[in-house]
């Protein structure tokens, strides 16, 4: 586990991990990547707004929400350039809450394909947001591994973590456990 040295949170504790990099390269590219299938494919994308919204918003539905994704993607650059994961939240709760929404829309106006693609993208944003926050608890634990708590403080765990941080710490290990090295079994002896 390396930790950037470097870079400590507002509370003094550093909670970057080096993984966070691929967590702010892959909000990076998600955002970039539906910037410019928005642009190349406005026309498409307008008809898709008017089968939820009708004819009328649909337009101005569509430009504040490319207007919200870019706020969204420079949050994510902004994140992986100055190296604070707390950066990558924003992104993250944005595209879950569009995701969110539009899956609330399918059911309404009973498009169940179109429900069951924008529950899978929200779980997966969900998925990453649980990472990042476990990696930052690991961060955390490795900067600092016994922290005091003061008054007001939530709870922590024999780790100076609080439980929600030894859950989100715990369901990493036990991923990294379940796809690490697995012994290879060894040759038998021929006699």
């Amino acid at each position: 586990m390396t930790v950037d040295a470097d870079v400590p949170a507002a509370s003094g504790v550093r909670t970057w991990h080096r993984f966070h990099y691929a967590v702010g390269v892959f909000l990076l590219a998600y955002g970039v990547t539906t910037l410019l299938s928005g642009l190349l494919l406005w026309g498409d994308r307008v008809d898709e707004a008017e089968g939820y919204f009708g004819s009328g918003p649909a337009t101005g539905v569509l430009v504040v929400v490319k207007a919200v994704e870019v706020l969204l993607v420079l949050c994510a650059a902004a994140g992986t350039a100055l190296r604070r994961d707390v950066l990558f939240v924003p992104p993250l709760a944005g595209w879950m809450a569009g995701f969110a929404m539009f899956a609330v829309l399918d059911v309404f106006k009973g498009r169940w394909g179109g429900l069951i693609e924008h529950l899978l993208y929200l779980a997966a944003f969900v998925v990453l947001l649980f990472l990042s926050y476990g990696l930052s608890a690991k961060a955390q634990l490795a900067s600092a591994p016994r922290a005091a708590a003061g008054p007001g403080a939530p709870p922590a765990g024999p780790r100076g973590l609080t439980r929600t941080q030894e859950f989100a710490l715990q369901a990493i290990e036990r991923a990294a456990a379940l796809t690490g090295p697995r012994p290879r079994p060894r040759p038998e002896k021929r006699d």
